[in-house]
């Protein structure tokens, strides 16, 4: 089986030749390796040998940047969003400190950020009148020829939290004001699925939604409230690839469990990264939702970091003899690798992924 082959039987919950893989590396990992002999490449995907690719565009309202302020280790800008926040001056790194968000009731949704999210804009890929359809086809084909390729998309809660100013100004308007945010949630939804269906068009293979609806203790809201103001949004926007019978795939750090069952209703078919450490294992969801949802990830990146082969070995081994049966899983880290894993560590795993993730499954 190529990539593409294996990961579209791993998501139609089939048994592939291997389990697949697929990671993200931060750069400042990337840092470390080149330091213990990563050669150099700008293709980490192909390298380590991924099987999922991910295209994406820019779906933001794209607002020209201001800078309001400059100083030796920050600055103040109005982004691309709207959103006016205090950045860090690399080497140091952190989340921006947002000041003014353009967004704080639906007079303002309306008045800046909705009419820049015209899927109609000729300059947009969702617009019929894009005028370089072509080179996306000739994109997708081409990493087609190596990976399977997803569509990389925010969805609405992300994507307005932003606009918001956080996640929680955007938590106390679902309860104060939940029509407003309805009417949110469900216009960027609209916006993403009309992105969708032109990448469909395309020939992508299927979507990758990208949202943290939750934290280490379980979900921002309740499954009602999920029911309520975000579930309507994500059947829209997942709707053109779940017609095709695309899957879709489902991005959400923290521990998700509460909300699974409603997601799957919604129209996920995988679920990633599955966050150990926030109480996610990847052996009971295997149980609960096997027959009807894909797993990617939970290989504790806290064990990665130890730098210790048995326990390396062992975490792959326990879940993949569980999470693989019958198809069904794509392994990775449980959120992304750190620079605390090292690139013989890192490899180690690999090497394991391969040894006890090809079928028939090995015994741990």
């Amino acid at each position: 089986m190529d990539s593409r082959e294996r990961i579209t039987s791993i998501l139609s919950l089939e048994e592939p030749d291997r389990v697949g893989y697929v990671d993200s590396v931060w750069s400042d990992t990337i840092e470390r390796w080149k330091r213990e002999g990563l050669p150099e490449t700008h293709f980490l995907q192909e390298y380590f040998g991924m099987d999922i690719y991910c295209v994406s565009c820019n779906t933001a309202p794209r607002y020209d940047e201001i800078v309001y302020e400059e100083a030796k280790d920050w600055r103040i800008v109005r982004d691309q969003f709207g959103v006016k926040a205090k950045f860090w001056r690399p080497p140091k790194s952190g989340v921006p400190f947002v000041l003014d968000p353009p967004v704080r009731n639906l007079d303002d949704f309306r008045e800046k950020i909705e009419p820049a999210i015209d899927p109609e804009d000729p300059t947009r890929i969702s617009s019929p009148h894009y005028p370089f359809r072509a080179d996306i086809e000739q994109m997708v084909k081409r990493f087609q020829e190596r990976f399977f390729v997803a569509l990389w998309l925010v969805e609405p809660f992300e994507y307005c939290r932003h606009l918001c100013g956080g996640i929680p100004q955007l938590l106390t308007h679902m309860v104060r004001r939940p029509d407003f945010v309805s009417y949110m949630f469900n216009s960027v939804a609209d916006f993403m699925a009309e992105i969708g269906k032109r990448f469909i068009d395309a020939g992508v293979d299927g979507l990758w939604a990208g949202g943290d609806i939750a934290y280490k203790n379980g979900p921002f809201f309740s499954p009602e409230l999920y029911r309520k103001l975000l579930q309507p949004a994500h059947r829209r926007m997942f709707a053109p690839f779940r017609r095709r019978r695309l899957p879709v795939i489902y991005h959400c750090d923290g521990n998700v469990n509460l909300l699974i069952p409603d997601l799957i209703e919604a129209g996920i078919t995988a679920l990633q990264p599955l966050e150990v450490k926030a109480g996610m294992d990847v052996r009971e969801l295997k149980e609960r939702y096997g027959d009807r949802l894909a797993l990617m990830g939970n290989i504790d990146v806290r064990v990665l970091s130890s730098d210790n082969p048995d326990e390396i070995r062992g975490e792959v081994a326990t879940k993949t003899s569980i999470a693989g049966q019958g198809g069904g899983y794509v392994i990775g880290s449980d959120h992304s690798i750190p620079p605390s894993v090292s690139l013989r560590s890192y490899r180690l795993f690999l090497k394991a992924a391969r040894k006890y993730g090809t079928y028939p499954l090995r015994a741990p």
